[in-house]
């Protein structure tokens, strides 16, 4: 053993070395003490520091403790467990490799090769004797490649994800950081919310002003033809937001401290506000809504009232209140004194204007809907007439459903297995071409349809509703992309997990 450190004895759990030698006994290295001939038991550091001219360590001995006899002590240079760990570090291949000729006058002609470390007695010239520790996969620093069939997650933290799973993070990763989808063929049109800008090919109105929830928790004004883009109350980017029309039937909204009559009918209504205050309702329907808390939390209420006056009676912070004919709150709708209506989003491209394939092609969509149970068209391609179409979309019983028509025949219309849920970020992908429909969401198994027509003189793709702006989509688009080729099965799958 190799000359030890100078040490003199404080506590049966410290000691002093001369110098500063904190940056040797740092917490967690291994130390052995020489206490003649009460032993020399092993320990671990806790800590120690430095005053002028000595360092004091505080150690927690495996056994026992330091006695007054202490001369010397010894650390190791490798943490956690480095004594114990000490001689793994000079195996083939380690850090601290010895060879041979490392250990000693050896004869040349007598080799020796191990992958463990050496252990046992004997004389190195003659008779060495070996001792192999058998290999397994528990020793300490031990790193297991996983299996792609084995979770990454879990308690055993040694083992590292195969290259497959490594590959589909970055590519999932690159997707919804950057908009890029690596190993695939680029997009020829590519919509990606986070940069704030829609695609030149797009061509975007609204014959109104809008409002959506703003990144820093404020409801933001949108002019009159600008896409809007939603914000969750966390202050992460929901998408570019499409709705349809929408009127707001209360005329004070901003910060209503009066009661106010609305005429209603026996339909869903959807009562929405922010604020720590409450609202009562009463008349055609008796409740009472109490907010969730300050901007940005929302609360809303659906409800069928009797055809007849319902009355609003506010108290407290209650801002932004708005009452609507449908089964769920839309974006909020400013403007004071009278009903307010909030004109649709359009939004449509030519597909002259992109590199259109007319034989095949793939759409994927990263979206969400702010409300469910009724049927909203996320994208419709169409030859200006509904006789030919492609078109993804949410039916009255929330499956995402991809459909096609031919010559004004239904082709294809398939559900996807999963239920969808409001304000829930999905992503699906919907590959398209004579006789191969194909439709994935969130990775799932693909839903198929091998027979049908491609259909035929397309030119115009619409987002977030059918021709006509019927069957609009109430939610939010964060990433929307057209490939001119139809992607396989497995391609749909990594894309949309």
């Amino acid at each position: 053993m190799m000359p030890g450190i100078a040490a003199a004895f404080v506590s049966a759990g410290s000691f002093t070395v001369a110098g500063d030698l904190t940056a040797d006994f740092t917490a967690g290295v291994r130390v052995l003490a020489d206490c003649g001939v009460d032993g020399t038991p092993l320990g671990v550091v806790t800590g120690s520091s430095y005053a002028s001219p000595n360092t004091t360590v505080t150690v927690t001995l495996d056994s026992g403790s330091l006695t007054a006899n202490l001369t010397h002590v010894w650390h190791g240079n490798d943490i956690p467990a480095s004594l114990c760990n000490h001689a793994a570090q000079h195996m083939s291949g380690a850090r601290d490799a010895l060879t041979p000729a490392n250990i000693g006058a050896m004869p040349a002609d007598r080799r020796v090769d191990t992958v463990a470390p050496l252990y046992g007695g004997g004389n190195l010239w003659s008779n060495l004797n070996l001792g192999i520790a058998p290999a397994d996969t528990d020793g300490q620093g031990t790193v297991e490649l996983a299996t792609s069939a084995e979770a990454v997650a879990g308690t055993d933290t040694a083992r590292v994800p195969p290259i497959s799973a490594l590959r589909q993070a970055y590519r999932s990763w690159q997707r919804d950081d950057a908009g890029r989808f690596p190993g695939l063929i680029l997009p020829a049109y590519n919509l990606f919310a986070p940069n704030l800008a829609l695609p030149g090919t797009t061509a975007f109105s609204r014959a109104s002003s809008g409002w959506v929830l703003g990144a820093a928790g404020i409801v933001k004004s949108y002019a009159t033809n600008a896409p809007r883009y939603d914000y969750d109350t966390s202050g992460n980017l929901l998408g570019l937001r499409i709705e349809g029309a929408a009127t707001r039937l209360n005329t004070i909204a901003a910060a209503p401290t009066a009661p106010e009559n609305v005429t209603v009918t026996a339909q869903a209504y959807t009562i929405s506000f922010y604020g720590t205050g409450s609202v009562v309702l009463s008349g055609a329907h008796a409740a009472t809504v109490n907010g969730a808390g300050a901007l940005p939390a929302r609360v809303s209420y659906t409800f069928t009232p009797t055809a007849g006056t319902l009355t609003l009676t506010p108290s407290g912070t209650v801002q932004h209140l708005q009452v609507e004919a449908r089964s769920f709150a839309t974006s909020p709708i400013l403007g004071e004194g009278s009903a307010v209506t909030r004109a649709a989003d359009v939004a449509t491209v030519a597909l002259s204007g992109i590199d259109f394939n007319t034989a095949e092609g793939t759409i994927y969509c990263d979206f969400s809907f702010a409300g469910v149970s009724v049927q909203q068209r996320l994208f419709y391609v169409d030859d200006g007439t509904n006789n030919n179409v492609l078109s993804l979309f949410v039916s009255a019983g929330n499956k995402i459903t991809m459909a096609a028509t031919s010559s004004g025949t239904a082709i294809v219309y398939t559900e996807a297995a999963s239920t969808i849920v409001a304000n829930t970020m999905y992503k699906a992908a919907f590959s398209f071409k004579n006789n191969s429909y194909h439709l994935v969401v969130d990775g799932g198994s693909a839903v198929s349809d091998t027979s049908g027509a491609m259909p035929s003189s397309l030119t115009t793709l619409r987002l977030g509703h059918a021709l006509g702006a019927i069957q609009p989509l109430y939610g939010a688009i964060r990433h929307f992309a057209y490939f001119p080729r139809a992607l396989t099965t497995a391609q749909l799958q990594a894309m949309t997990l």
